[in-house]
């Protein structure tokens, strides 16, 4: 697994609005006056597109829409007010509704943590990146050469009783913001030479906000919450079972034999 991201970046293939983009391996988010975040999809488990649930703003819509008919009817007091004004709510609702199910941000998922990150350039454009970084995960089907032997690396690590130092290694260079690494040291979350305690961490991902860095800059907490999960995942183990059966599965249908 090549642990270092590329430091080159072309900007005209990131999203205009977002500044999202792809690198091979790499999730690229280059919002302006930020720098650079690059999130190595090998570490996640598995790239989702999520949206908000329509349903809300549809109730609200026919509760206001039935507003409407009563004003109409005379039986709500200053009938004609009350009707543009329901008319109103009951558009702004229902429009609501339509963003909603046209919407989509990007799931990232490892483990029991899920991370969301809006794509402002809308639902195909995080098609596109989910589709584009999916077969990097690790419970996606193996589709291709590159992470066929990648995952055949973390198995011999495995069998050889090294699976956790390399998992470790593995996360040396899984997440920058700009040159600097996050990673951990004991009960610290670090930015390069920024450091966090853990805890703190978590709460400021359960309030869905960023960690405050030297510079101006920011990073999504609960990105940084991913390097904690893999660092608890490598700990643990790999789930050979699944490794195994993924390398299975791509050699029966690419040809590939173990050890050829």
């Amino acid at each position: 697994m090549e642990s270092v991201a590329s430091t080159a970046l072309d900007r005209t293939r990131l999203l205009p609005r977002s500044g999202i983009g792809v690198d091979g391996a790499w999730l690229v988010i280059a919002p302006p006056g930020n720098p650079i975040i690059r999130l190595d999809a090998r570490l996640l488990d598995r790239v989702e597109l999520i949206g908000r649930s329509p349903t809300a703003p549809l109730v609200w819509s026919g509760v206001a829409t039935a507003g409407v008919a009563a004003a109409a009817l005379s039986l709500v007091p200053g009938g004609v007010f009350a009707c543009a004004g329901l008319a109103y709510l009951a558009h702004e609702r229902f429009s609501e509704a339509r963003r909603r199910q046209r919407s989509r941000d990007l799931l990232l998922a490892l483990g029991d943590l899920e991370v969301a990150l809006h794509v402002a350039d809308g639902p195909e454009a995080a098609k596109g990146i989910a589709d584009q970084l999916a077969p990097y995960t690790r419970d996606a089907p193996i589709t291709r050469p590159e992470v066929y032997e990648d995952a055949k690396r973390r198995m011999r690590a495995q069998a050889e009783g090294k699976g956790e130092a390399s998992a470790k290694r593995e996360l040396e260079n899984a997440l920058l913001v700009g040159s600097d690494v996050v990673f951990l040291r004991g009960d610290y979350l670090q930015v390069g030479q920024v450091a966090f305690r853990i805890t703190e961490v978590r709460e400021y991902a359960l309030r869905g906000a960023n960690l405050p860095l030297t510079g101006g800059r920011l990073l999504q907490a609960a990105m940084g919450l991913l390097v904690v999960a893999a660092d608890t995942r490598a700990a643990a183990g790999e789930d050979v079972t699944v490794l195994s059966r993924r390398i299975a599965e791509y050699e029966s249908w690419s040809g590939h034999t173990a050890g050829r």
